[in-house]
């Protein structure tokens, strides 16, 4: 009984965290905690694509935020300069952001190891500078203010319960289509890419290809949290996406559990606590993430989601183990 749940789950979980998240506003009354989840699930959906890029592809960006705050500027110039609408603004910032990571991507996904990771160093750093100095598109370090909030016949996600209830539907589809992704040959291939690249070139992987293809769907994940950031908040500056915010999204997607589809769900709810719960150390995050860091990887070394599924295949062995005991 408890193995066939546990399948249920396993191959529902789409629905299984759509109806999670619609429980969460009626479990939550406080304002600020509510607005604190609703951040988390813009992270979880660029978590999502840091996860498939380093989890499933093997290959470590340390300059994701870059692509975060491209796609909140996008979508902040567009809705607020040409008065476009915010969904076009959404729809502009993932292909922005997915047309720049495939020109990144094309050259830097040739380094591999250490060296990618400060070529991906470099790319965040050149990002925030451009956002900070191009002050007449970008406002400067003054940055971009009126940025609305998204509306749909008329009807406005202009409150945290509404805006929450709109990134449930958008988180769920996301992790479901990127699910279904994993899933297919493409994910497999991804997967061995990441074990053994040259073997896996020599099986007929244009591993090259596959490579930009996850850099790609990555940076247009990004770019929509980003635009999903800019019109929650309704501002946006170029200090909320340096280095220090690459490091985090690193730290998430590491602590959830790398090539888990539940690990940056799990990375981001622990970490966005944890900064909660710290926020009075603001000087010392990097080294609070680190910490935990180092916590999981000795404790858990494949991550929160991996230590979870190991326990629940544990436990649904032994009571299919008993259950067959039994009847024999």
């Amino acid at each position: 009984m408890l193995n066939k749940l546990w399948q249920f789950i396993y191959q529902r979980q789409g629905l299984v965290l759509l109806a999670m998240l619609a429980l969460v506003p009626i479990m939550i009354s406080n304002i600020y905690y509510l607005h604190l989840i609703t951040l988390s699930l813009i992270m979880i959906i660029l978590g999502i694509g840091l996860n498939l890029l380093t989890g499933y592809a093997g290959q470590i960006s340390i300059g994701h935020a870059a692509f975060y705050g491209i796609g909140a500027y996008t979508s902040a110039i567009v809705t607020t300069r040409f008065d476009i609408s915010s969904w076009f603004g959404l729809l502009l910032a993932g292909i922005v952001t997915a047309g720049i990571g495939y020109l990144i991507g094309r050259p830097t996904l040739k380094l591999r190891g250490a060296y990618l990771a400060i070529a991906s160093i470099g790319i965040g750093e050149i990002a925030q500078l451009v956002m900070t100095n191009w002050t007449d598109m970008t406002g400067g370090a003054l940055g971009i203010k009126g940025v609305k909030a998204p509306s749909l016949f008329g009807w406005e996600f202009d409150s945290d319960v509404k805006y929450f209830y709109l990134l449930a539907i958008i988180v769920t589809l996301v992790y479901a289509v990127v699910g279904r992704l994993i899933d297919s040959e493409i994910g497999r291939a991804f997967r061995s890419i990441k074990e053994e690249e040259i073997a896996s070139q020599f099986m007929g992987v244009d591993a090259s290809k596959l490579k930009v293809m996850a850099f790609v769907i990555s940076a247009f994940l990004a770019g929509i949290a980003g635009s999903l950031f800019a019109h929650l908040e309704g501002y946006v500056s170029p200090y909320g996406f340096g280095f220090r915010e690459s490091i985090a999204f690193l730290c998430m997607i590491l602590a959830g559990g790398l090539g888990y589809k539940t690990g940056p769900v799990i990375g981001v709810l622990l970490l966005n606590l944890a900064r909660e719960g710290f926020r009075f150390f603001n000087d010392y995050q990097l080294v609070i993430y680190g910490l935990l860091l180092i916590f999981v990887i000795v404790f858990m070394p494949r991550g929160i989601a991996g230590a979870l599924d190991k326990l629940a295949v544990g436990i649904a062995g032994r009571f299919t183990g008993y259950n067959e005991k039994k009847r024999s």
